[in-house]
């Protein structure tokens, strides 16, 4: 808009100079014109009582016609000068100090408050013999025709700048509209997502900013998988804590004391553990042998203390064997299998640890119970977390869950199959 107004000015500058321009062009012709009809006699200049120009002939015309002597005297009017007022200050500028054969163009105070253009010009006038005498030829025009026409344009000029200002406004704000329109599909996708009706900016987006809502993904599904990482380590330390709260709720109060310096550590111990695998996604590269047999009847002993109401019977068969990697890894897989198979078996269970090549690498864990079993159907989804099969026995949901991860963490396999029991065979190869 301000290059607009500046646009503006200068035409409007451009256009009084160029209608002023004319207008000494025009007052040039009539000098001219009154020049072709002078004549000289005895001293005096003479001219037609009627002129060719009528405006010349006619008061109030607006065009006025002058001569005028070397001391300024006047030596002759048109007809239409007879009304003419000019201050006599006025009137000696117009001749003053002028050159023969130089003209001078300028405004000049008339009648009242009116305005006029003048154009002075003078000659030396070759009468006999040698002598020359001076004239000055003056030609006036009101102004008030310049002013009409300077105004008309002033109207017109700056009333097409409005229009042409209004149009760019239009424009600029139908274009700023169609540019912020992604912008304001990304703030309701955006607002979408803050109302759970999203999980993701689901809108197609222009390139300028598709690097943006790209990253923005990105940062969703980080911050999305770092809170679920934080929902499942927190369901993963429940579970863990369910067995050492389960023996310390069992204990007897004469034995309290003792339980209570037994489990404490190992609660500590599932803490440290569940934490450190909130920040590890592999199973480490250093691995310590850890023999099994040891672990193993601490778990067994555990467990069948939780389960001491079901009676339930645990059949080890644990050859001399080793597991590389960290204890409470294994614990951890041994003790969700192991209070998977006692929650749902009818009492009885087997376990059966140890290798099939003979290489110390190649670990092998069984683990049945007579339970009910697990439909061919069903297999797969038991190892999905939160997945419970059955709704009538207490639990989340978790156990085979975290054992998968763990068996994948370290590539081994896992197989959920039928016993001869009568219930669930989980085979565990870790190789």
């Amino acid at each position: 808009m301000v290059f607009l107004g500046l646009m503006g000015f200068v035409l409007d500058r451009a256009f009084q100079r160029s209608a002023e321009q004319a207008i000494e062009e025009k007052l040039l012709i009539q000098i001219y014109g009154l020049l072709a009809v002078s004549d000289e006699s005895n001293g005096e200049i003479y001219l037609p009582d009627q002129l060719q120009e009528p405006q010349f002939n006619n008061l109030g015309s607006g065009l006025f016609g002058l001569v005028v002597g070397a001391q300024g005297q006047d030596l002759w009017q048109s007809p239409s000068a007879l009304d003419l007022q000019i201050k006599h200050v006025d009137m000696a500028s117009l001749h003053r100090d002028l050159e023969a054969g130089v003209q001078k163009f300028g405004r000049v105070q008339g009648n009242g408050e009116d305005w006029l253009f003048f154009l002075s010009y003078k000659i030396l006038w070759q009468g006999v013999g040698e002598q020359t005498t001076p004239y000055v030829f003056i030609v006036l025009e009101n102004m008030q025709s310049f002013d009409k026409e300077i105004a008309g344009f002033r109207n017109s000029l700056w009333g097409w700048l409005l229009v042409v200002v209004v149009v760019l406004v239009l424009v600029q704000a139908a274009i700023m509209s169609w540019g912020l329109k992604p912008l304001n599909n990304l703030a309701e996708d955006l607002t979408a997502i803050e109302d759970g009706k999203e999980e993701y900016l689901q809108g197609e987006y222009p390139a300028e900013i598709d690097g943006v809502t790209r990253n923005l993904n990105l940062l969703l599904s980080s911050e999305r998988q770092q809170r679920e990482k934080y929902r499942t380590t927190l369901a993963d330390l429940a579970h863990s804590l369910k067995t050492p709260l389960a023996i310390l709720q069992g204990a007897p109060a004469e034995n309290l004391r003792e339980t209570l310096d037994e489990q404490i550590p190992r609660m500590n111990e599932i803490v440290s553990y569940q934490l450190q695998r909130a920040v590890t996604k592999s199973a480490s590269l250093i691995r310590k042998s850890i023999e099994v047999k040891p672990v193993v009847d601490k778990l067994v002993a555990a467990i069948s203390r939780v389960y001491e109401d079901k009676s339930v019977e645990i059949e080890s068969t644990i050859m001399e064997c080793n597991f590389f990697g960290d204890e409470r890894d294994l614990m951890e897989l041994l003790g969700n299998v192991l209070d998977n198979a006692c929650k749902y078996g009818n009492g009885r269970v087997k376990l059966a640890v140890g290798t099939q090549t003979g290489t110390a690498a190649d670990l092998h864990i069984i683990v049945e119970d007579d339970g009910g079993g697990i439909a061919m159907g069903d297999r797969n989804t038991a190892l999905l977390r939160g997945e419970r099969l059955d709704t009538k026995t207490a639990g989340q949901g978790i156990g085979l869950a975290v054992v998968s991860e763990i068996v994948d963490r370290y590539g081994g396999e896992i197989e959920v199959d039928d016993s001869i029991l009568g219930g669930a065979r989980v085979t565990i190869k870790l190789t």
